[in-house]
C-alpha cells in the first residue's frame, strides 16, 4: 500500500450529456481504482447535472478553464472519455502540471475539429429526432437520462464557442505518458491517426464496440487502471 499512497489522485471525466453515475459508477470504476489504494474523483463537467446550469453557449466557450477549480489540488491522473478525453487533452496541454498520466476513450482526429455534429444533435434534445436524424445522433439520443441532466444546458454545450482547440503542436508537446483506448466500431477510428501520431500512442482497439458502449468494458477499465498505476 506505500507505494500506492504516493499515486495522485484519479479523476474520471465522462463525455458530453453523460454523468458521472452513466459512464463511470455503474460500471465499477471508482472501485477498481480504490481497490488499489487511489482516491478518485468524478466531477460533473461543467453544464451537466440540474443546479444553476446555464442554457447559453457562451458561457461554455472554455470548458476546461472551468472545470479546471474543481479538480484536486496538484498533480493528478485522468480518465477522460469522448468529450472529457478533450477536455484531459486540454488540461494536459495547458496545465502540464496538473497533469501526471492520462487515459482517453473515444476519442481520434475528432480531438482537432469543433462539434461537427453538434446543432443537430442539440435540436434533437430540444425537439425529439426526426425522419433525417442521423444515427450517431440517435445513439446519443439513446443513452440520454433527463434525470440527470438539462436538455437546454446540454443544447447550449453543444452549441458552444468552438473548444477545446487543440492542434497537433500542441499535442506534440505533452510532456505526461498517455495511452488511448477505442472501439473498433466507433466513428472516431475512421477520422486517420494524427492525434495517435501525435500524442505518440497506438490505441488499444476493442472489437465490437461502439462509442457509447465503451465505458461498460472491463478491457477499457482495467487498461486504465494499469496505466495509471505506474509510479514515477
Amino acid at each position: 500500500m506505500a507505494e500506492e499512497s504516493r499515486l495522485p489522485p484519479v479523476v474520471l471525466l465522462h463525455g458530453c450529456g453523460g454523468s458521472p453515475e452513466q459512464t463511470f459508477l455503474a460500471s465499477g470504476w471508482p472501485q477498481a481504482f480504490t481497490a488499489s489504494g487511489r482516491e478518485v474523483f468524478a466531477p460533473r463537467l461543467p453544464g451537466h447535472g440540474h443546479d444553476s446550469v446555464s442554457h447559453d453557449p457562451v458561457d461554455y466557450a472554455d470548458l476546461a478553464a472551468a472545470l479546471l477549480p474543481r479538480l484536486p489540488q496538484g498533480p493528478v491522473d485522468l480518465v477522460g472519455f469522448s468529450l472529457g478525453a478533450k477536455i484531459a487533452l486540454d488540461l494536459a496541454v495547458r496545465w502540464p502540471a496538473r497533469v501526471r498520466r492520462m487515459v482517453l476513450g473515444g476519442i481520434g482526429d475528432n480531438a482537432f475539429a469543433p462539434e461537427t455534429v453538434g446543432e443537430t444533435a442539440a435540436s434533437a434534445l430540444e425537439h425529439g429526432a426526426g425522419p433525417d436524424t442521423p444515427p450517431g445522433v440517435r445513439a446519443f439520443l439513446a443513452t440520454w437520462d433527463p434525470a440527470l441532466n438539462d436538455p437546454l444546458a446540454v443544447a447550449a454545450i453543444l452549441r458552444r464557442p468552438p473548444n477545446p482547440l487543440l492542434d497537433e503542436a500542441g499535442v506534440r508537446a505533452i510532456r505526461c505518458p498517455a495511452a488511448v483506448v477505442n472501439g473498433a466500431d466507433d466513428f472516431v477510428m475512421t477520422m486517420g491517426t494524427r492525434l495517435f501520431a501525435a500524442l505518440g500512442a497506438e490505441p488499444l482497439v476493442l472489437p465490437g464496440v461502439g462509442h457509447f458502449d465503451l465505458p461498460r468494458q472491463p478491457q477499457f477499465r482495467d487498461a486504465a487502471v494499469r496505466f495509471l498505476g505506474v509510479t514515477g
